[in-house]
């Protein structure tokens, strides 16, 4: 018995400080991602119209490539923080499976609302951009000026959708450190199933992309990010909590 014992707060806030500072390596990789989208945001499309006599043409650039590619950068990161050599770094506390976990989503919440808000502001960039162009420039979006609740409301729901893809990759690491027979599993599901049961495959995916893409009220969303966030969080402390941490 000690006179001072360790606080699981006090754990929790030095890991996550410690990882602030040693995984910079995924705040580069997001810096790369977000400046892939706003290069290729400016390929959208584009085509013309018109007859004789007057010809349209225009291209169309668009700020959803900078989310995209942040969505894939939160769900690798997500998988990433379950690797072994990211595991093995929790020796460096005092620390247990729980502390190890808090930790760790605590710091997949905050860089995932870094990335959410900073692939925003990248879409903003490809709109700036565009207004600098020589020819004449329509500018079809909310802005923080002209519609700050709809812009406040667009950015919370790209940091919802940070956190969850996150999650997600998190969730998935969390069965493959259980049991690595999950890999030939989720190959199988996401690459061989579609092939011989593209309709149930694809109609399920599609099921579960509707019910979080297509929610109309943010609350509600909200809600449903939450939800989901709480029981990955539980399923992975579940799964791992007989684990070695070294394992």
């Amino acid at each position: 018995m000690y006179l001072t014992e360790p606080r699981l707060t006090d754990i929790v806030m030095k890991q996550v400080h410690y990882k602030f500072n040693a995984y910079t390596g995924v705040f580069t990789a997001l810096m790369v991602m977000q400046i892939i989208g706003v290069l290729l945001a400016f390929n959208a499309g584009g085509g013309s119209y018109g007859s004789s006599s007057l010809e349209v043409s225009w291209t169309a650039a668009s700020g959803d490539m900078p989310v995209i590619l942040t969505l894939i950068w939160a769900f690798s990161m997500g998988v990433l923080l379950t690797t072994t050599a990211y595991r093995n770094d929790a020796f460096a506390f005092v620390s247990n499976r729980l502390s190890h976990h808090l930790s760790s989503f605590g710091f997949l919440l905050a860089v995932s609302g870094i990335g959410g808000v900073t692939a925003v502001f990248a879409g903003s960039i490809v709109k700036f951009i565009s207004m600098f162009r020589s020819q004449p420039v329509l500018i079809e979006s909310w802005g923080v000026l002209g519609a700050p609740m709809e812009y406040f409301t667009q950015l919370s729901t790209a940091i919802l959708y940070t956190i969850l893809l996150a999650s997600f990759g998190y969730g998935i690491g969390s069965f493959i450190q259980r049991s690595k027979l999950v890999i030939p599993i989720l190959i199988i599901f996401l690459f061989v199933l579609p092939f011989f049961a593209g309709i149930f495959a694809f109609g399920f995916i599609e099921k579960l992309v509707a019910f979080y893409g297509t929610e109309t009220y943010f609350f509600t969303f909200l809600l449903k990010v939450v939800v989901t966030v709480i029981g990955i969080f539980g399923i992975a402390v579940y799964l791992t909590d007989k684990l070695e941490v070294r394992k």
